[in-house]
């Protein structure tokens, strides 16, 4: 997407999108505009009940299944708890605090999973813990496990289709068999920096891949304890990774990277040294010079940051949502040689029936509606707004969230709460 050289500074988003549909088209064709989302739904996420002086900032979404009627929501307040998928009531606080610092990423295990229906937490404060969502819970209750490796911030968490759970740290990867949790099974240092992101293949009980600050995708035979027989392939991506993820058909050979300079690119692992299949360098762009009065309204123009990769199993196609930072999301088809704008998400009106103001880190989506949490502490479900959008009938329910550049420790801490000197510390989102 190269920069526009004589843009109007007056020229809305929209224009701006609708020319990149009608000039950018894949190798397979052209991809047609999807309807406008329209917003449905709208929750904030509050700290002590109270949305309007106390939000808690949504850091992670996670469901366990397509059909799921619930979804497990990360606050920066350390708390975790369940919405109804369809109104977005909070039927449960799971626990709060779940943790003693920042919860940076939640996961349920999958179906075949020895943890099955476990949900998964990792955390500034060195541990990864589970929680069973079923019954009732009042806030207060214990994890089902708790692994811990050390003292090192856990920045990302996964599960396998057997008995494997990982974990990217600040040091190190590391890997626990569930059914012996009191130590880990493996610490792998196959980095030389924070390991932001790890993933384990669908279907598999021991193939993993492994991201980074240091800019290398690893991977892993989760069978092998030691760093040289566990390595069976390296990627160099040359940017820090923030996110990253498994897509295409079984067995989903193909890999989506996001790196903290708001890039994306597409990889082949089918061979050990892996394939770039796509690199798309240029998708931030700057926005013009508004108006005053645009301005004051929050206009945007472009695109200031991803947020995330969805693949939809019916058609094929990955999918990319990116955002602007006044709330607008935006949501683009990756090709080949292109990625294409197919809709954009805006919430109109006011209160709290409007959509996003500020950032957002994390989404759901199961091909037709899209379920978005944001730093305005704002959960909002978006649906098409007609018979049928790009991926409509997708069978998987996929999350992915927002991760900043580097995981530094010092986003651990935070300024103190409203309420004094002794009242529990917020935690910083950023």
């Amino acid at each position: 997407l190269s920069r526009r050289q004589s843009a109007s500074p007056r020229k809305h988003i929209r224009s701006f999108l609708q020319e990149m549909a009608a000039a950018l088209t894949a190798p397979s064709g052209p991809v047609a505009l999807a309807p406008a989302f329209r917003l449905t739904h709208t929750a904030v996420n509050s700290f002590k009940g109270s949305a309007d002086n106390d939000p808690s900032y949504i850091m992670g979404l996670a469901s366990p299944a397509a059909a799921a009627a619930a979804v497990a929501v990360a606050g920066s307040e350390r708390e975790l708890k369940l919405y109804d998928r369809a109104t977005l009531q909070c039927t449960r606080t799971v626990a709060a605090p779940a943790h003693a610092d920042r919860v940076n990423e939640v996961s349920f295990a999958p179906p075949r999973s020895a943890a099955a229906g476990l949900l998964f937490s990792a955390s500034s404060d060195g541990a990864v813990r589970a929680w069973d969502c079923g019954g009732g819970g009042g806030g207060g209750a214990a994890p089902s496990l708790e692994l811990r490796g050390g003292r090192e911030e856990v920045w990302s968490v996964s599960v396998s289709d057997g008995p494997l759970v990982a974990a990217g740290t600040q040091a190190a990867l590391l890997l626990w068999d569930v059914r012996r949790a009191d130590t880990p099974a493996a610490r792998l240092e196959v980095h030389t920096e924070a390991v932001s992101a790890v993933r384990f293949q669908p279907g598999s009980a021991s193939a993993l891949v492994s991201g980074s600050v240091d800019g290398l995708i690893c991977s892993i035979d989760c069978r092998q304890t030691n760093d040289d027989d566990a390595v069976t392939g390296v990627i160099n991506e040359g940017r820090p990774v923030s996110s990253l993820g498994f897509f295409g058909p079984e067995p989903a050979s193909h890999l989506h990277v996001l790196s903290s300079l708001e890039t994306l690119s597409v990889w082949d692992l089918q061979q050990q040294a892996g394939t770039c299949l796509a690199r798309h360098d240029a998708l931030r762009r700057e926005v013009d010079m508004l108006g005053e009065e645009e301005a004051a309204a929050g206009a945007g123009d472009g695109i200031d940051y991803l947020v995330g990769c969805q693949y939809c199993p019916a058609t094929q196609r990955l999918y990319l949502v990116a955002g602007e930072h006044c709330g607008t999301l935006h949501l683009l088809a990756v090709e080949r040689e292109a990625v294409v704008a197919l809709a954009s998400l805006r919430g109109g009106g006011g209160g709290a029936a409007r959509g996003h103001t500020s950032d957002v880190r994390c989404f759901l989506w199961d091909g037709g509606g899209l379920l978005s949490g944001g730093e305005d502490a704002r959960l909002c479900s978006w649906s098409p707004d007609g018979d049928a959008a790009a991926g409509s009938d997708a069978t998987t329910l996929a999350s992915t969230s927002r991760k900043s550049a580097k995981p530094p420790a010092a986003r651990a801490g935070g300024a103190p709460a409203r309420g004094g000197s002794g009242a529990p510390r917020r935690a910083n989102p950023y």
